[in-house]
């Protein structure tokens, strides 16, 4: 039996047009209104689509995040509604991307790249590789904070120092991404990546009305929101 979508039961293709749309209709607009209806919709689709508590937590960081940002333009004399903008387009573009990695299987956006959107198999096989290893590194930095912690690595309290300070965390998270990606290589090179033939996959690309009825709703809260705003 071939799966037709995902465990969101949209396609592939559904919420990368979705997170392109969204991300480009927050870069065309400077309304706070818009912005914010824009934030809505990408957390009413988090609900719709799942994701489970990784996704959740990916928000709430970048909530943070978002504040952080405001905050420190807000320190440099720059007008708060041009920086509230900002935090707002970051958060919507970086929520977009971040629904699109948890809810979607790498091999299924790979898929629609190759099939639907006729991108050749080495680029869509590159960025679905980053999109990969972004979860992963996020995991893999926890694991080095903690082991760091355990030897009795404790970041200083002065922000200066504090920067210094997680070159210790940095330094090993650059040596294992090296490895990793030299062991990717290899693997590669094993599976006959180079070969240049026609490529299949078990993965199903196709649209249903689902699909095709959220995408038209998305399209049109996206316009609506930069032009009436």
């Amino acid at each position: 039996m071939t799966a037709n979508n995902d465990m969101t039961g949209f396609a592939a293709l559904t919420k990368l047009l979705m997170a392109l749309t969204v991300s480009v209709a927050s870069l065309c607009t400077t309304d706070l209104y818009a912005l914010g209806i824009l934030i809505i919709l990408e957390l009413i689709c988090a609900v719709i689509m799942g994701g489970g508590k990784t996704l959740w937590k990916g928000i709430g960081a970048l909530v943070i995040f978002a504040v952080i940002l405001a905050f420190i333009q807000l320190i440099f004399s720059t007008p708060l509604f041009l920086s509230l903008g900002s935090a707002y387009k970051m958060f919507i573009m970086a929520v977009s991307l971040l629904i699109l990695v948890a809810t979607t299987p790498t091999q299924t956006i790979t898929a629609s790249l190759v099939k639907q959107c006729r991108l050749p198999y080495d680029y869509a096989f590159m960025i679905t590789a980053v999109l990969r290893f972004v979860p992963d590194l996020l995991k893999e930095s926890k694991e080095v904070r903690q082991a760091q912690a355990c030897r009795g690595f404790h970041p200083s309290k002065n922000p200066v120092r504090r920067i210094v300070d997680y070159m210790m965390i940095l330094k090993p998270m650059v040596f294992k991404a090296i490895s990793r990606s030299e062991n990717m290589a290899i693997s590669l090179s094993l599976r006959g990546f180079a070969d240049k033939g026609k490529r299949t996959f078990m993965s199903s690309t196709k649209l249903h009305t689902s699909d095709y009825t959220v995408l038209l709703l998305n399209l049109c809260i996206c316009v609506a929101a930069v032009k009436y705003f």
